[in-house]
This record gives structure tokens, C-alpha cells and sequence, in this order.
């Protein structure tokens, strides 16, 4: 988002998940974003395109994510 625009702008659209996204982490560039579609996303805002990974296996929605 750019905030500095009153409505702010969105900047960038991230788009991959096939349910609602529940939770999300932010470490520097990369973003990570939990969903009910039991995926774990990690993109790089700075790439084209920008998603890096996707982590299955969670036998439900992933509600939390935290990085270190």
C-alpha cells in the first residue's frame, strides 16, 4: 500500500490461494500468507513473478504464521 495517497494505493495484488487468507507475515521482502486452502504462500515483493513457494501438508487452515 502506499499510504502517502489518501485513499491509500494498493501496490501490489498477490494472487494464488483458493480460499480466504487468514493469516500473514512480513519479513523484509518476502511475505507469507496462511489460508483455509490448508497452504502456506511465500512471495518476494520484488520479483516478477513474486511467489517463491508453496508449502501443502497442513491437515487444516493455517490461522497463525510468525518468522524469525
Amino acid at each position: 500500500w502506499d499510504i502517502t495517497q489518501s485513499p491509500p494505493v494498493s501496490l501490489h495484488t498477490l494472487t494464488g490461494h483458493t480460499g480466504d487468507v487468514m493469516s500473514l507475515a512480513v519479513a523484509g521482502d518476502r511475505v507469507y500468507s496462511g489460508s483455509v486452502d490448508r497452504t502456506v504462500r511465500v512471495w518476494d515483493v520484488t520479483q516478477s513473478p513474486p511467489l517463491l513457494h508453496t508449502w501443502t501438508g497442513h491437515t487444516g487452515s493455517v490461522l497463525a504464521l510468525a518468522v524469525a
